[in-house]
């Protein structure tokens, strides 16, 4: 079914030298980051060749954008997660993101010569001033609608995307989650409708949780809660819950561990597949983060 729609996935390979080899440099608004932290690249190199593989056997064609020399030099490691970098509509168009913080500036530029070769059209937002960033958004391509994040994104940044990528909604969801997609998850069928949105529920206030409610009520969308106070198992949950989200499809970094989730997606027919990015996650990214759809 994954192969009816067309989709193939975007990758960035891994650098020639070692990732983070000198050691993370978290940026303050990451929670999900830790800042020292080492990777163990050997473990690294197996955990990003598995999720590669995964992906083929899945029936999903995979786009690899080289990780450039430059962005080594200048230690811009977190170039890896291709996430970030664009957006993808249903007409082969691509919209560049805006980065709010000046340690990941400029690296999106080293994807638009892959994708042009690809035949995709670039588009990029009207001023620097609109900030938006990949992983502040979903996507939903049956539906073309356009969920958006607040806290990297601004305001124009997510109007202005919204408006280039051509989608007939926007709807904004605020959070305390560095990014959208570590807050919620939405969920697809097989036919690529969107069913569910898996939910964060610490990230949220009670007035942002009653508007992602409603928004769900008025999709008629299953709002499923995971819930963790602990700030470790919400750093858990919240890695596992970035999964890379398609029809029929959840792939993450570990199982989610939440009853409602697991029926939920037993009840629709929805796999899900476990490929560990633990030391990716060492850098606040997940399985999510490390993955982009091409249409």
């Amino acid at each position: 079914m994954i192969q009816s729609h067309k989709i193939k996935i975007a990758l960035s390979a891994l650098p020639k030298n070692d990732w983070w080899g000198s050691g993370i440099v978290a940026y303050e608004d990451n929670d999900m980051m830790l800042d020292g932290a080492q990777p163990n690249q050997s473990v690294l190199e197996n955990e990003y060749h598995q999720l590669v593989d995964l992906t083929k056997s899945l029936g999903l064609e995979t786009v690899i954008v080289p990780f450039s020399d430059t962005l080594e030099k200048e230690e811009k490691f977190d170039f890896i997660f291709m996430r970030d970098h664009f957006l993808c509509n249903k007409n082969k168009e691509i919209v560049m993101c805006n980065m709010r913080l000046d340690e990941r500036l400029m690296e999106g530029k080293f994807v638009i010569e892959t994708m042009q070769k690809l035949g995709y059209a670039i588009h990029y937002l009207p001023t620097q001033e609109c900030l938006a960033e990949g992983g502040e958004f979903f996507y939903l391509p049956k539906e073309n609608i356009l969920l958006a994040g607040l806290c990297r994104n601004n305001l124009k940044g997510a109007e202005s995307m919204a408006k280039l990528m051509g989608v007939d909604q926007l709807h904004i969801i605020e959070s305390n989650g560095y990014h959208l997609d570590t807050a919620i998850c939405p969920i697809f069928n097989n036919e690529y409708d969107c069913i569910g949105i898996n939910c964060a529920k610490e990230v949220f206030n009670q007035q942002n949780y009653n508007i992602l409610k409603d928004m769900c009520t008025k999709y008629n969308w299953e709002l499923l809660d995971i819930e963790n106070q602990d700030m470790k198992k919400s750093l858990v949950a919240r890695s596992a819950m970035n999964c890379l989200t398609l029809p029929g499809l959840l792939i993450g970094t570990s199982p989610i561990n939440s009853k409602n989730v697991t029926d939920f997606v037993q009840q629709n027919n929805i796999h899900m597949h476990v490929s560990n990015v633990s030391q990716f996650n060492l850098s606040g990214g997940s399985v999510h983060c490390l993955t982009n759809e091409l249409f």
